[in-house]
């Protein structure tokens, strides 16, 4: 019997065990229930990197096949006690029934290999060898006295990385140094942020160093901070850029009117007797 006719069978199982005990106990039936089932494969990492030696041996398999009711469960199977256990009073004649029964126990041992390390395989073949560059960018957020400085590295795979922070070309120390937890971004890739607490000073060259398997060598992006008088510069150039706009937009405006409205006189042809 395989998965399906399993289910049935566990439910219709089920079915006649819960309805039996409400006719029993003449109660009506519950208007609304729920049934659920998952089937599970744990991988237990030895603890390896990709490339970083030899092929390492696939991870530890566990698997298991769980029944609930009412968001309870009540029976499993787990591949690390080979047979089916209860886990409620509901699930023990139903675990009783599936350890009598040696093909039902003797398919759901096969799932190790059949479903679990049979699908590992597939996405192994598809995730071996796939490299994504992230995009690496700083965002300094000034907080006085002192500025937050965020490396964002983002869209990169795998999910290995290693992220360092440097001032003046000397890594800076960890208790300044935060880091977010690893973000997926649901497409197969992800994101992490490193955030510096930093006093920059004039000359300062902050830097984000990114070391990651699809860079042939380790990327670093650097920040500088401005002094008050390149600021004023700069946004006394914006306000320029502004008020030029403004003024220079109405004589703009007039002269496409005027030329829209002129009219061109034709040269008058004198006609011949």
């Amino acid at each position: 019997m395989g998965f399906g006719g399993r289910l049935v069978a566990g439910m219709m199982g089920m079915l006649v065990l819960v309805f039996s005990r409400r006719a029993e106990s003449a109660a009506e039936p519950p208007a609304h229930f729920l049934h659920q089932v998952t089937s599970e494969c744990h991988f237990q990492s030895n603890g390896s990197e990709a490339g970083s030696g030899p092929p390492s041996p696939p991870p530890r398999v566990r698997f298991l096949d769980r029944y609930f009711y009412d968001r309870q469960e009540f029976v499993r199977f787990d591949s690390d006690r080979g047979e089916y256990e209860a886990l409620t009073t509901l699930g023990e004649d139903q675990a009783r029934y599936w350890n009598s029964r040696r093909e039902i126990l003797e398919d759901a041992r096969t799932m190790v290999d059949a479903f679990c390390r049979h699908n590992y395989g597939l996405a192994e073949s598809f995730a071996s060898g796939r490299k994504i560059q992230p995009l690496v960018e700083i965002t300094p957020s000034e907080n006085s006295p002192n500025t937050l400085l965020i490396c964002t590295v983002d869209g990169f795979f795998p999910s290995k990385i290693k992220i360092t922070w440097f001032r003046n070309g000397k890594e800076e120390d960890e208790s300044r140094v935060f880091t977010t937890d690893l973000i997926r971004n649901g497409d197969w890739t992800f994101q992490m942020a490193v955030m510096l607490e930093a006093q920059p000073e004039r000359g300062d060259v902050y830097a984000c160093q990114v070391e990651h398997a699809s860079f042939p060598e380790p990327v670093t992006v650097q920040w500088e901070p401005q002094s008050e008088s390149a600021r004023s510069k700069m946004w006394t150039g914006v306000a320029g850029v502004v008020l030029g706009l403004v003024f220079l937009a109405p004589g703009l405006i007039l002269y496409l009117k005027n030329k829209k409205g002129h009219v061109i006189p034709q040269p008058s042809v004198a006609l011949m007797d």
